[in-house]
């Protein structure tokens, strides 16, 4: 069993794909300047025995869908046995998610759509985070993917520390949006 965590940024894909069963990080990798025409990527498998081997590829990225395929293919060709059949879940980081998520995510439809309703919270990141969900979905189907929001650490704190000291018309302004 194998579970991937994926960090979706505007012009990056952060990864590690974890054994479960030996409870260790298998492969981590980055996937830098997408949508450039000098990207890298930057990829590093380990042993149980502490080795680390590491891979490096400078080519060019068009989008996160064409990221996230070169991340699959490495992970098929060089992770460990049956990496990409025998995954069990598949987690992605979204920055922000308003007041609807509070809490790990089962990802379907109606999150996609919630997380699509507070771009304007995080317009620089959950763009690229709802892109990397999108094209994992069009190339996983079959696994199931949680987000895990940024903002649902500061759901533990009292409103005063959470709202950042903003006036009540402001903060009811942003929560609408």
């Amino acid at each position: 069993m194998r579970v991937l965590v994926i960090n979706s940024g505007s012009s990056s894909i952060k990864f590690r794909l974890y054994g479960m069963e030996q409870e260790m990080l298998l492969v981590a990798g980055t996937l830098e300047r997408i949508g450039e025409t000098d990207g890298s990527s930057v990829y590093r498998r380990y042993s149980a025995t502490g080795d680390v081997e590491e891979h490096k590829k400078n080519s060019p990225v068009a989008d996160h869908t064409a990221g996230l395929k070169q991340i699959f293919g490495f992970l098929e060709s060089n992770g460990s046995p049956d990496s990409m059949q025998s995954l069990c879940a598949i987690g992605h980081r979204v920055v922000h998610g308003g007041e609807a998520f509070q809490a790990p995510t089962l990802i379907d439809e109606d999150v996609i759509d919630g997380i699509r309703k507070t771009i304007s919270l995080a317009p620089l990141h959950n763009p690229a985070n709802l892109a990397g969900i999108e094209a994992t979905r069009r190339l996983c189907p079959q696994v199931p993917q949680v987000a895990v929001f940024d903002t649902a650490f500061f759901r533990t704190l009292p409103p005063h520390a959470y709202r950042y000291a903003l006036s009540d018309e402001l903060y009811r302004s942003r929560r609408e949006n």
